[in-house]
């Protein structure tokens, strides 16, 4: 997000009066305060404000002085009681009711504050300064239409108004008329051509325009102005990333915050930045820091859910988004996320819930439909999955692992040239898409199209050499193609490589079990786990591969009971299921 624009008031100046006899002390106090005062010595100029008030109690022009300087020092509620003063010792006091309508306004009290600018134009019909100061309060209260027209006067009564020009730029900009806006602050820049607040606002209005090229150009120009200037670094930061420039990014928000360190903008939308390139832990960095500045910013977990879910940190992703969902009861998508972790956790009911909560706050958010769909193919409701991941392609219909995956489900439902089809569309979307290659591999596979599967096997491997998968089916494929002591041979060969570098995890036994490394009670004993979803999945695989030995080996009694194992498991989303359910209608059909 850009950094808001910024509206600036007019401060009245101070006014010195001539001090005609040495009589006239409360004179010479009031000059001392403004001497003062134009020093940064608010304390002081207060104190000598207040002799003179205490030898004149009716020094209206003393009282605006000193209202002016407790002002400077935030000092509001005494500053308005000061302004009160000098209006009811002069009520056509100009100056006082515009900078008690100032300091009402900064205390937030827009209505008086406006109330106060018209009595000092009614007063002062020619002070482009309370118009242009009015018209700041009008912006603030949403009243575009009264602040254009008052900014517009301003710059009628003084011409060389780069203030005014450069507020009504932002009041265009914030009605959504970007020419207007650029053109405003353009004639600030001319005006005042070191107006570094007026390139910052055009940067903004060029950015919203698209023109990211013209809007790092004012930012930059803005930085170099004021090098101390953190929003103008974060608006840079902004199109940078918008551009595609992160690491450009990265930096201006580093030093944004290096300026300025609890900017929770700069730290929220670094975050992203680390996020899109892959710098997780930087990211969730980012995201605690804006939690610890603001326990409360719902989106700050429900980015470093994300983040989190990314690295595998599944019990974090889950506890990130729950506080998110706490924060922001309608937030469809930290309901996804949520959602996606269980998933990932096995817990198919919990996904299921939650992605319907995410459609039904938002029913055009195509990864909740995905993931419900997924979470339905692990649990078997086929029919449920396969709607699902067509309700998401019609959302979005680019995307491949919608295909791919809808693709999973119709090849366990037995849709067999509709599961060809998903692949074949998986594939023309993304080519790289190994995984696409891979699963049109054992769809080949299965109806025995040898040949055609062992391309789609090679390949998936030279897209993603460490896809096991693909390498195991390519061994049994080159077997049946008549090739199994070369298959055999470069499966050893790759399990005896670096690249498998965990020789313990489970399809490294599968490879093991296939390349002749593994007898067959022990692969099967290797297929148990506490973990029963896991366990289950590879019993899944496991009596798949052990029936497909058998098969290959000529022995067809042992693979029809492996396989009707392997069914048994009720492993939908696995592509051993359906693999299984072919090899076992293959068999039965030749025994008929």
């Amino acid at each position: 997000m850009s950094h808001a624009i910024k509206f600036l008031l007019l401060t009245a100046p101070f006014l010195t009066l001539a001090a005609t006899s040495c009589s006239h002390r409360p004179v010479d106090f009031y000059n001392d305060g403004v001497d003062r005062q134009a020093r940064g010595d608010w304390d002081g100029a207060i104190a000598d404000y207040g002799q003179a008030i205490a030898l004149k109690p009716k020094f209206a022009l003393a009282y605006d002085a000193r209202g002016l300087a407790r002002q400077a020092k935030g000092d509001w509620d005494s500053a308005i009681a000061d302004y009160d003063q000098a209006i009811q010792f002069n009520p056509k006091d100009a100056l006082a009711c515009d900078a008690r309508g100032q300091a009402r306004q900064a205390k937030g009290d827009l209505d008086g504050a406006i109330a106060d600018y018209t009595k000092a134009v009614q007063l002062k019909p020619d002070s482009a300064a309370s118009y242009n100061n009015r018209a700041v309060a009008r912006k603030a209260k949403g009243d575009w239409d009264g602040a254009l027209a008052d900014f517009t006067k301003a710059i009628a009564l003084k011409p060389d108004y780069a203030l005014a020009y450069s507020n009504r730029g932002n009041a265009r900009q914030a009605k959504g008329d970007w020419d207007g806006a650029i053109a405003d602050q353009t004639k600030a820049i001319a005006l005042k051509p070191d107006y570094a607040l007026a390139f910052n606002n055009r940067g903004l209005a060029r950015q919203a325009k698209g023109d990211l090229d013209g809007a790092i150009a004012d930012d930059t120009r803005a930085i170099q102005l004021r090098p101390a200037d953190a929003d103008a670094l974060f608006n840079r930061a902004n199109a940078r990333k918008a551009k595609g420039d992160l690491d450009g990014a990265i930096a201006d928000y580093t030093q944004a915050i290096q300026l300025k360190p609890d900017f929770i903008h700069a730290c929220y939308d670094r975050g992203h930045a680390r996020q899109a390139k892959g710098d997780l832990d930087g990211a969730i960095a980012d995201y605690t820091q804006v939690i610890h500045l603001k326990p409360d910013h719902a989106f700050a977990f429900h980015n470093r859910a994300r983040a989190k879910q990314a690295k595998g940190d599944l019990v974090g992703a889950i506890a990130d988004s729950t506080k998110a969902i706490q924060l922001k009861p309608d937030d469809a998508t930290a309901y996804h996320i949520r959602g996606a972790a269980r998933l990932a956790k096995g817990d198919w009911d919990g996904a299921i819930a939650d992605c319907t909560q995410a459609i039904q706050l938002k029913p055009d958010l195509a990864e909740a439909w995905h993931s419900r769909g997924g979470a339905r193919l692990r649990k078997g409701d086929l029919d449920g999955s396969i709607a699902d991941f067509t309700k998401a392609i019609q959302l979005k219909p680019n995307d491949a692992t919608a295909y791919n995956n809808r693709g999973r489900a119709r090849n366990a439902k037995g849709e067999l040239d509709g599961a060809g089809a998903d692949y074949a569309k998986a594939i023309e979307l993304n080519p790289k898409y190994a995984w696409a290659w891979h699963n049109r591999g054992c769809l080949r596979y299965d109806a025995r199209d040898f040949t055609a599967a062992a391309a789609d096997f090679r390949k998936a491997l030279e897209l993603d050499p460490s896809n096991d998968y693909a390498r195991f089916r390519l061994c049994l494929t080159r077997a049946w193609l008549g090739q199994a002591l070369a298959a055999t041979t470069e499966l050893q060969i790759y399990l005896a490589g670096p690249a498998n570098g965990q020789p313990d995890r489970w399809p490294s036994k599968i490879g093991l079990f296939l390349s002749g490394q593994l007898a067959e009670p022990g692969f099967l004993a290797a297929a148990k786990n506490a973990d029963q979803p896991a366990e289950a999945r590879q019993l899944c695989q496991a009596y798949f591969y052990a029936g497909s030995k058998h098969l290959l080996a000529g022995d067809k009694s042992a693979a029809v009971d492996y396989f009707q194992k392997s069914i048994a498991a009720n492993e939908t989303a696995c592509l051993e299921y359906a693999s299984a359910v072919a090899g076992l209608k293959s068999l039965q059909a030749q025994k008929n």
